[in-house]
Order: C-alpha cells, then sequence, then structure tokens
C-alpha cells in the first residue's frame, strides 16, 4: 500500500489545503504516482485539480460513506490527469453533501474504519500509487477521523497565530484520547508552520515563542525545520488551478515546498 497523509487543524485558512495540492504537485513532477483525496465538504482541494463539482452523477468521497447505496469501484471514483502537465496526480472530489455522511454512518459499527475498510478492499488498485494526500476540514468530525485512521501520518499545519497554535495542541489532546480508546499507535508526524513573514516581529516572536516555551514540548518533538513563507505566488497558483511547482517553479514558495517535501521524506513520512 502506498504511504497515506492527512493534512489536518481545528483552525481554518491556514494553508492546509495549499499544502496538500502543491506537494502533492511536486510529487507528480517528480514521477512520483499520487493520489489526493478531498475530505472537505468545502472542495477547495477539488477546485484547485480543476474538477467541475456541478458535473452531472460525478463520484466523490461522500459516495464512499454512502453504504446504504453501495459504495462505489474505486475506478468510477478517481479522477484520472485532471492537471494535464501531471497525468500521474489524481484526485478522489469532495462533495457538499458530506455533512449528511456524518448521519449515514453515526450508528454504524466500525464507523469511524470505514475509509480503512474501503482501501483494503480494493488495495489492488490502490496499490498503484506511492502516496496518497488527504486533505480534511477544521474539524474532528466522523469523517475526518476516517481519514486520520487510514493514515500513515497526519500534518498538524499552523499559520502564524496563537489561535492557530492552540488549535494545534487542542488537537494533539483530543487525537490521544481518540487513538488511545481505538488502540492505535501515535501517528501525528509533523507541524508545520506556514505563512511566515521573517520582515514581521510577530513572525519572529511567534517562531520563538515555539522554541522556548516549555509547554510547547510536545510541538517542538514533531515540527519541521523547514517553514513555509508568506508568497503571494502561492496563492496565484491556486487561483490558476496549477501546483506552484508549474506555475513558478523559482518563487519563494516552490523552493520552500521542495525543501518541505525532501524533509518529510527523511523523515520517511513520504
Amino acid at each position: 500500500m502506498p504511504k497515506i497523509v492527512t493534512f489536518a487543524t481545528l483552525k481554518g485558512g491556514v494553508g492546509k489545503t495549499m499544502l496538500c495540492f502543491n506537494l502533492a504537485g511536486i510529487l507528480a513532477q517528480t514521477e512520483h504516482k499520487v493520489l489526493v483525496i478531498d475530505s472537505d465538504l468545502q472542495g477547495n482541494l477539488t477546485n484547485n485539480m480543476g474538477v467541475d463539482r456541478t458535473i452531472p452523477n460525478l463520484k466523490t468521497t461522500y459516495d464512499i460513506y454512502n453504504i446504504e447505496a453501495g459504495q462505489p469501484k474505486p475506478e468510477e471514483l478517481v479522477l484520472k490527469g485532471t492537471i494535464p502537465l501531471l497525468p500521474t496526480l489524481d484526485v478522489i472530489p469532495g462533495s457538499i453533501f458530506l455533512h449528511k455522511a456524518e448521519f449515514r454512518i453515526s450508528t454504524m459499527a466500525g464507523r469511524e474504519l470505514v475509509l480503512s475498510h474501503y482501501f483494503e478492499d480494493n488495495k489492488e488498485f490502490f496499490g498503484q500509487y506511492e502516496y496518497i494526500l488527504i486533505d480534511t476540514n477544521p474539524s474532528m468530525s466522523m469523517i475526518n477521523q476516517n481519514a486520520f485512521l487510514a493514515s500513515d501520518s497526519i500534518l498538524l499545519i499552523s499559520d502564524v497565530s496563537m489561535n492557530a497554535l492552540e488549535g494545534a495542541q487542542l488537537f494533539i489532546a483530543l487525537w490521544e484520547e481518540t487513538r488511545k480508546q481505538l488502540r492505535r499507535a501515535d501517528n501525528i508526524k509533523g507541524f508545520i508552520i506556514n505563512d511566515y513573514d521573517k520582515r514581521n516581529k510577530l513572525s519572529t516572536d511567534f517562531l520563538e515563542y515555539i522554541k522556548t516555551d516549555e509547554e510547547l514540548a510536545d510541538i517542538r518533538q514533531i515540527m519541521m525545520k523547514t517553514i513555509i513563507p508568506r508568497n503571494i505566488r502561492l496563492t496565484e497558483s491556486e487561483l490558476e488551478a496549477k501546483p506552484i511547482s508549474i506555475y513558478d517553479l523559482n518563487s519563494k514558495g516552490c523552493i520552500a515546498i521542495a525543501e518541505l517535501a525532501d524533509e518529510l521524506m527523511e523523515r520517511g513520512i513520504l
């Protein structure tokens, strides 16, 4: 099976989807076979991948959890090469109806393992990929728990704000309780700082606080050395539905995300 990595947060707007999208792009551009799964009902990753969510009868992540109607075969679900310059990058689109999936599986036995079982039941298909990257919304919903439990690694994303940092700490505490109840090993493997502006004293103070505060030892243990800078080219690339490695290979944002990919590989996360 491929390495499965989920991007998580309890605070919106920290750049989680951007990092998922651009890491997938860099991996695909270096000829790795990658699948991204949009598990966020807002569907921003789906939009980034150039998928029109209004297509009639479009199969989405929601259909994995629509057990009563029968799960689709992955061949029906996965959209191949939606970005022409990246033919090895595929996507399972997200759906605004994912909130309904919460109700559908709420009374099921093993409701936290629907996605894990779907991967297992279709391991020959999913085995073609080297990496599966999953984008989630900022919550500890049952759909997200499915993604977290199916993952080898969870990456927590934070921008330069105390709210995001506290959200990461709360996520760690909540997931610790949940995973122990389910008898799973800790799979939170990384903490990534995004939108860092070295010209801004707030950014430098924030980083110094993380590096020195005694209560943040758990964060420091998983913190990535690579820090993603504030970079307008990253925002522009999302609007153009092109990963930064295609949109502007020489931008600060692209260089940082490429370095992050290298660090994640060195740590065995990718």
